[in-house]
């Protein structure tokens, strides 16, 4: 085995001023969302997933190197849930190096290893060369996004490096990296296309989209200038999503300040208008999938003739809104045998807008 030269450790024997562990109080206000220094306070809602990503990290500070090698996790949650911030989240918590790897932008195992040098190489923790095309991983955060993407081929060569009695990657040219010091996070919006052999090793983080409530706090947040009520309006048009809602905020700041003289209210309808989103803060594109459903069931694969738009577009960034459910909404559209169809909530939704009458 390699010598770990260079790793860093944050307290113990180990450590340059044998510096103490950090006691029971020094961990908990690292992980406590009211601290405005810790960085879970930057993550609002879904607070059961939190609460074991939370655990993870209170263990992971009492280790020298804050290595969690045997608890790694799988975030699940719909495009835009804050399933790359809370890995990040997680890596700021521990004071750990952070990679981010797409699949998108890998060709072979030889592509997973040179993002990972590259990365390392701007930290104080470089990879370790031990000799001739062996390396040593020190403790690092390796993120895997959308993993659900990743080739056959890809997932072969994975499979030991995540395995916990394993450990070490394999590249098609000969190298080997030791990542029995990696915490592992992939994430995905396709829980059911993650392949079975990484279901089994990673712990489930469950995200779902957001409360009006949840949006207008994060738009605050964001935003501190900005009054409460005008928070609440942002999140009344666009709700669920957190992204899109400090985008809406922005441009809501930029109207405004080139028509000082209209109100927020006023500001807030102009910028739905041109992002077409009605007054009852829907987007006119799930609108259009609710009117086709009113007709029946719309099989998967024709949603796309429905919309206009790619399939990938529809399943990523269409219809996730609608099916998704918070605690102040009921998922709009449901996944029948005959295909997508519309919810009460979704007939309701059409009704609000006198596009349909329930009771007749």
């Amino acid at each position: 085995m390699c010598i770990p030269q260079g790793e860093y450790v944050f307290f113990g024997e180990n450590h340059e001023s044998n510096a103490p562990a950090p006691t029971r109080e020094q961990k908990m206000s690292v992980i406590d969302s009211s601290n405005p220094k810790s960085p879970f306070s930057k993550f609002i809602g879904n607070e059961r997933a939190i609460k074991k990503i939370q655990a993870a990290v209170f263990d992971a500070l009492g280790r020298e190197n804050h290595m969690q090698r045997d608890l790694a996790f799988a975030i699940f949650g719909p495009a835009s849930s804050g399933k790359t911030t809370l890995a990040r989240i997680y890596a700021e918590a521990v004071d750990l190096p952070f990679v981010e790897i797409s699949p998108r932008s890998l060709k072979s195992v030889d592509d997973f290893f040179e993002i990972i040098e590259s990365t390392l190489s701007k930290t104080d923790v470089p990879l370790v060369e031990c000799e001739d095309d062996t390396y040593y991983l020190p403790p690092t955060v390796v993120f895997i996004d959308e993993v659900h993407a990743l080739s056959k081929g890809l997932v072969n060569g994975l499979l030991k490096a995540t395995e916990y009695k394993d450990g070490v990657l394999m590249t098609e040219s000969g190298k080997s990296l030791d990542c029995r010091k990696a915490t592992w996070i992939i994430a995905t919006t396709d829980e059911g296309s993650l392949f079975d052999a990484f279901r089994t090793r990673f712990s489930p983080v469950m995200l779902k989209y957001l409360t009006k409530d949840e949006i207008s706090e994060i738009v605050k947040l964001a935003n501190p200038t900005l009054s409460d009520d005008v928070c609440d309006l942002v999140s009344h048009y666009n709700s669920r999503i957190p992204r899109k809602a400090l985008e809406f905020a922005r441009y809501m700041k930029m109207v405004k300040n080139m028509h000082p003289d209209l109100s927020w209210k006023e500001v807030a309808e102009k910028v739905a208008a041109d992002e077409g989103i009605d007054e009852h803060g829907m987007h006119e594109m799930h609108l259009k999938v609710l009117k086709a459903l009113v007709k029946g069931p719309i099989p998967r694969n024709r949603m796309p003739n429905v919309t206009g738009r790619k399939e990938e577009e529809v399943e990523k960034y269409i219809m996730p809104w609608l099916l998704s459910h918070t605690d102040d909404q009921e998922a709009l559209v449901s996944v029948t045998r005959r295909g997508y169809a519309i919810t009460d909530s979704g007939m309701n939704e059409l009704e609000k807008r006198g596009m349909i009458c329930v009771e007749c």
